[in-house]
């Protein structure tokens, strides 16, 4: 019987837009090749992710790898945010019904910069914060864990009581749905972008025989 929903964020929840975050940093002067991949980060962007830095220090080693005297919040956060192309209301919706039957949590790789703007009423069209929609929000660099690597769905489980077994994961990686369904937890995977909501539903359905 399922009885929990974790979310992957970038790409399920919100649309993303990866090649305007990639130009918004090039603008900056920071080769983006160098840190930043299709489903991950690295280097210092990894480090901010993963909780290793703050967003101060990200700041600062933004601003060295760029060659300028220094970069600030809002510099940094305008680039971080070119990831979300926009935040579709219905995705939201379908998330406050599933939280009728079932324990929704958001699973995300994800940073300072953009969560400061997910946590505020400029998140989505009827003026919520992310919050709103889950119940739990894990997000990689609060808990310095990061996916695909098995402790991160462990933190997950542990912190809000959830079995692997009654909990389903969503996300467009097929990485990380792979090491979710290692640990025994039901992957959804689903292309970038795509509507979701029908294929959970059937699966729903299979697991818990409706």
């Amino acid at each position: 019987m399922i009885k929990n929903l974790l979310f992957d964020m970038g790409g399920v929840i919100f649309r993303q837009n990866s090649e305007e975050a990639y130009r918004r940093f090039r603008a900056m002067g920071v080769n983006t090749d160098d840190y930043m991949g299709e489903y991950g980060q690295k280097g210092f962007f990894l480090d901010v992710e993963t909780g290793k830095i703050d967003a101060g220090e990200f700041c600062r080693r933004m601003a060295e790898a760029a060659g300028r005297e220094s970069v600030s919040w809002d510099e940094a956060q305008h680039c971080w945010l070119g990831f979300i192309r926009d935040v579709p209301v219905d995705r939201l919706h379908n998330l406050l019904k599933l939280r009728t039957e079932y324990h929704v949590c958001l699973l995300s790789n994800t940073n300072p910069f953009i969560m400061a703007f997910t946590r505020s009423d400029k998140f989505s069209d009827e003026h919520k914060p992310i919050s709103d929609y889950f119940d739990t929000l894990f997000c990689s660099y609060e808990m310095r864990a990061y996916k695909p690597e098995p402790d991160i769905f462990l933190k997950a489980l542990a912190a809000d009581g959830m079995k692997a077994e009654e909990t389903i994961f969503v996300d467009d990686s097929l990485k990380n749905i792979r090491a979710a369904e290692a640990l025994g937890i039901r992957g959804l995977h689903v292309a970038p972008d795509e509507d979701w909501m029908e294929k959970l539903t059937a699966l729903l359905h299979t697991c818990n025989g409706l």
